[in-house]
């Protein structure tokens, strides 16, 4: 064998090597973030409209270019009555009064990895959320909520409450 295949082999491994550390990274992770939002699920109370599990950026960090994913972190945003609660997994917790909150679509996000998000602004905390969908080439099923169902979910509420 010449040297230059044996080159070629061991970059190919190589990047086989790195691709597979990447999923296996991606795999562990979204193992961790399941189990973290059933214990937050779990602890909900019985008494909710509805709940979503989500990814959100708190505030201006929605907009900054130099950052590593898309989103903060992930959560679950549920209704009770006239509450939106935001619950994250991380332990950052905000309630918005949906009487007093605007909800708002923001649509795509090019900075953001053209996700669809909506925010949620209660004038002491904005939320830009968009729907949790896990790792997408694994996810096949259309049994989870869009994002864009979940802002309507949270504006016919809304318009239910005046």
């Amino acid at each position: 064998m010449s040297s230059e295949i044996i080159i070629l082999l061991f970059i190919f491994l190589f990047f086989l090597l790195l691709i597979g550390g990447i999923f296996l990274i991606a795999y562990l992770a979204a193992q961790s973030r399941k189990k973290k939002q059933k214990k937050i699920l779990e602890s909900l109370p019985n008494n909710m409209d509805f709940y979503a599990f989500v990814r959100f950026n708190r505030g201006n960090q929605q907009d900054k270019v130099l950052k590593l994913k898309a989103f903060q972190g992930s959560g679950i945003i549920y209704v009770i009555e006239d509450k939106v609660i935001f619950k994250s997994t991380t332990g950052f917790e905000h309630e918005f009064d949906l009487r007093n909150s605007k909800v708002f679509w923001e649509g795509e996000n090019l900075i953001n990895g053209l996700l669809k998000w909506f925010s949620i602004n209660d004038g002491q905390e904005k939320l830009y959320l968009n729907v949790e969908t896990g790792m997408f080439i694994f996810h096949t099923g259309g049994s989870k909520p869009t994002t864009r169902s979940i802002y309507e979910q949270l504006l016919l509420k809304q318009a239910a409450l005046s």
